[in-house]
């Protein structure tokens, strides 16, 4: 899922709650410049008065702030926030709206995935109004700007899950390899909700996102600690739905010097990692996945992101192309040389990320529309005259465009040999 903007979502919702666990400072550092916050569940904490003691401390502006640093980093809306905000706008009458949809939604089959179920097993034990005040905080956003800002390979707090760093270190180092454009400055690593007790790494956040005094920055570190620990749901920030993301990263260009300076990066979050695992994706998901994100990388050497298209069909496009070139990355015999099985899975994988978000700028494309460009993209190694070759980026970007129009079709087939023809066509 490339990094690229979201609008915000702004509509307060008052709720009436219940809350327990409060905090206080634990006594004990894990070292001179990082402090964690351990949560008590024998007091209760005031979610409302939290948020508006934050508020007072913040400009005027916070808001435009907020969703300026998005812009300025690129971030793209989590997929748990845009779930949470669909819940959350349920309780609020939605009046004189009207769809800027590219597409008819009605003409196209879409609907609840199982990581759709995932997130909603995630979400059902939560406190709602107490997340949709973090959240209107910027609170699901702190680990990914961490990740950005501060992430390191080598960096103790950002290593990859044990069960994970040999598969998908070796996933890496090919991908690198396959493609014909530079990708060995790319850094992997890993991003934890555990960062969200580190009152230091959340400081730093708050610090960048609203341009606070490093004070007023660190009490509004350790209040948004206090409203995250207050819900035992949200497991002091361990809970998946603050990392539920894998992403690229590039500042390359920028004309921000400090977003220039940034390393390229893929980040892979614990909480996508989870999900994969729960819905029974957890040996090729992550493959699949990385796949897709090293495609996006492509896309930002071969300035593949620029076309003619706007808003959701851009996006669209976008990430289509990146489950395209993923699947071919996975399916060549130079790549990953996965199994027709396998390949089965890859597919599940990027049609369990799909999304009905029709008229959002952030719309990924359908679940069918994902699983169709991912069967075209084996499709393209499968029935090519020379499979043991590697078909030159551009040129795969440009049969790839030639071909979207049939893939965002309402009756687009999904199925590997139903592209067998197409892939003839120059």
């Amino acid at each position: 899922m490339k990094l690229t903007r979201v609008c915000a979502f702004t509509t307060v919702i008052v709720l009436t709650v219940s809350l327990s666990g409060a905090v206080t400072p634990s006594a004990s550092a894990s070292s001179a410049n990082s402090h964690r916050l351990v949560a008590k569940q024998s007091k209760k904490v005031d979610s409302k008065a939290i948020y508006e003691r934050i508020v007072q401390k913040l400009p005027a502006d916070w808001q435009a702030r907020r969703d300026a640093a998005r812009a300025r980093l690129g971030i793209e809306q989590s997929p748990v926030a845009t779930v949470v905000k669909t819940k959350l706008s349920k309780a609020v009458a939605a009046a004189g709206s009207r769809s800027t949809a590219a597409i008819d939604p009605s003409q196209y089959e879409c609907g609840p995935t199982k990581l759709d179920g995932y997130v909603d097993q995630l979400l059902e034990p939560v406190d709602a109004f107490n997340l949709f005040l973090i959240q209107l905080l910027g609170g699901l956003d702190v680990p990914t700007y961490d990740a950005i800002l501060n992430g390191t390979p080598k960096g103790a707090g950002f290593q990859l899950l044990p069960e994970y760093k040999t598969p998908l270190t070796s996933t890496f180092g090919t991908a690198q390899r396959f493609w014909d454009v530079r990708l060995n400055n790319v850094q992997l690593m890993a991003m934890h909700g555990s960062m969200l007790s580190d009152v230091n790494r959340v400081t730093s956040v708050v610090q960048f996102m609203y341009g606070v005094g490093p004070a007023d920055a660190a009490d509004i570190a350790k209040d948004l600690i206090t409203m995250i620990q207050s819900d035992p749901a949200l497991h002091n920030g361990d809970n998946a739905i603050f990392t539920l993301n894998a992403f690229a990263f590039s500042g390359e260009g920028d004309p921000d010097p400090v977003i220039r300076k940034l390393k390229d990066k893929m980040v892979f979050g614990d909480g996508i990692l989870a999900a994969l695992k729960a819905i029974g994706l957890n040996k090729v998901g992550p493959k699949a996945v990385l796949g897709h994100e090293m495609s996006h990388h492509v896309q930002y050497e071969d300035n593949l992101f620029d076309s003619p298209l706007t808003g959701a069909e851009a996006t669209r496009r976008t990430e289509l192309m990146a489950d395209a070139f993923g699947t071919y990355f996975a399916t060549h015999k130079k790549g990953l040389g996965m199994k027709p099985v396998q390949i089965l899975q890859v597919e599940e994988s990027f049609y369990d990320v799909g999304d009905c978000s029709f008229d959002s700028p952030g719309h990924h494309g359908t679940p069918n529309q994902r699983r169709a460009a991912s069967s075209w993209g084996a499709a393209t190694v499968a029935f090519s005259n020379n499979p043991n070759k590697v078909m030159p980026s551009l040129r795969l970007a440009k049969k790839f465009d030639n071909v979207l129009p049939e893939l965002v079709k309402p009756d687009a087939p999904t199925s590997i040999n139903a592209y067998r023809n197409l892939i003839a066509q120059p």
